[in-house]
């Protein structure tokens, strides 16, 4: 039986049939913990599955998952190590790369992150600037329409004022869509304005920190209507792309994209080389020094990264 994994939670999972509108909590068998690409050896939200069930429930499962559909793409974080990922969630129509212009703030280098993990994943996303209510002034900062430039939607929403969730609620209408950012920055709420019935826990920020707390602690998927989920997912501290090889983060870039194809070497880093159409770019303005240092630091994280493996 064909199922949508909609809810995961301490190694149970949640599984609908969608056309049927049942669901089963079922665990993984063995076999995953075998699997050859570790990326499958566990289900995550979004992800389609084929499940057994049993004739009686046994220790409080329906079933259990023996396989998992090939992705058509997943969103993946390196973990602190860097040397062990997690995939977040399967799957995904769009992401939507959530922050708050105040209480946490801004973190452009974060939303630098996700975006280069988009791009390199095929997963298209937009950027939400929420708690606009909260800003004094009437814009947020030049930044935003840098990412506007670049094909990225940028959506300005308040809960507090119901403005941009009309906008949300369009852009979400098919497919499975992921809120994901920082702890703190208001995903569940905004989720509860799209789907009342959600009900998801919201919190506070830490008013000495101005950091958020952690209200949800499982990945959980909310229908939003006919063939349309919203995720949601823990928020976190701090957000690493999964590591790749350093020639390939410039792919992740799009200015850097659709310019590099004048610098003098086709090889080129845009770090030290000769004649680098990049660093003319940034000297000239256009490509911004704000997205070229981004560019340089994951650039230097994944050298690191690769040059650890032999030590």
């Amino acid at each position: 039986m064909k199922g949508l994994v909609t809810k995961t939670h301490n190694r149970f999972y949640e599984i609908t049939i969608v056309d049927r509108g049942q669901t089963y909590l079922c665990s993984p068998k063995g076999i995953f913990k075998r699997k050859e690409d570790p990326e499958y050896r566990l289900p995550v939200v979004g992800d389609e599955v084929t499940i057994e069930l049993l004739k009686r429930k046994q220790r409080g499962v329906d079933g259990y998952i023996v396989d998992i559909t090939p992705r058509r793409n997943s969103l993946t974080r390196a973990l602190t190590d860097k040397r062990r990922q997690r995939v977040m969630a399967a799957n995904l129509a769009q992401l939507f790369i959530v922050s708050a212009v105040v209480k946490p703030g801004l973190d452009w280098g974060f939303i630098d992150r996700y975006l280069l993990t988009c791009e390199l994943a095929g997963i298209p996303c937009a950027i939400v600037l929420n708690k606009i209510d909260l800003l004094e002034g009437d814009r947020v900062d030049a930044l935003p329409s840098i990412y506007r430039d670049l094909g990225y939607p940028v959506i300005e929403t308040s809960v507090k004022k119901n403005l941009g969730i009309d906008r949300l609620r369009d852009m979400t209408a098919h497919g499975i869509s992921l809120l994901s950012g920082a702890s703190g920055v208001g995903k569940s709420s905004l989720i509860n304005q799209l789907v009342p019935e959600a009900n998801l826990a919201t919190g506070e920020v830490d008013q000495k920190r101005g950091t958020g707390k952690h209200t949800t602690t499982y990945s959980a998927l909310v229908p939003l209507g006919d063939d349309a989920w919203l995720a949601d997912s823990p928020g976190l501290r701090d957000f690493a792309p999964p590591p790749v090889e350093p020639d390939q983060v410039r792919f992740g870039y799009r200015e850097i994209t659709e310019a590099q194809g004048h610098c003098r070497f086709s090889t080129c880093l845009h770090d030290s080389e000769p004649e680098c159409a990049i660093r003319e770019g940034v000297s000239q303005g256009i490509v911004t020094e704000h997205r070229y240092k981004s560019y340089l630091a994951v650039l230097d994280e994944m050298r690191e990264f690769h040059q650890s493996r032999f030590q």
